[in-house]
């Protein structure tokens, strides 16, 4: 009996990650359907800071780039089954906003380098 059961829950948890994974594709090519024109990406804007509420700390190339980026994120979910991509263009997106959210971090992360000489693994950089 003991068997039988762990049998099931193995089938159950393979029927349910097929089930997510369809789920996830079927998403996917929604929004690339979506991001296929202009007036897509227009709509794909407007619903941004619903779907992502930290956008607003991003200006308006920003977000276009970050639209971009979840575009080529979303074909490599579809065409090659690379979902990690698409978390990592949220992820890093996130961050970046989490930064500018913050004017003293956004000052000192941008603020130029000191004028000096520094070594790139082992080549002279200026």
């Amino acid at each position: 009996m003991r068997v039988a059961r762990r049998w099931l829950l193995f089938i159950s948890t393979a029927r349910h990650d097929r089930q997510r994974e369809e789920t996830a594709e079927v998403a996917a090519r929604m929004v690339a359907a979506l991001l296929a024109d202009d007036e897509g990406i227009r709509a794909v804007l407007h619903a941004l800071p619903v779907v992502f509420p930290w956008v607003r700390h991003l200006n308006d190339e920003e977000k276009q780039q970050f639209v971009r980026d979840l575009v080529d994120a979303t074909h490599d979910a579809i065409d090659l089954d690379v979902h990690a991509t698409l978390h990592r263009v949220v992820v890093e997106w996130r961050a970046t906003a989490r930064i500018l959210a913050d004017p003293a971090l956004t000052e000192q992360l941008t603020r130029a380098l000191p004028d000096r000489q520094h070594r790139l693994r082992g080549r002279l950089a200026v």
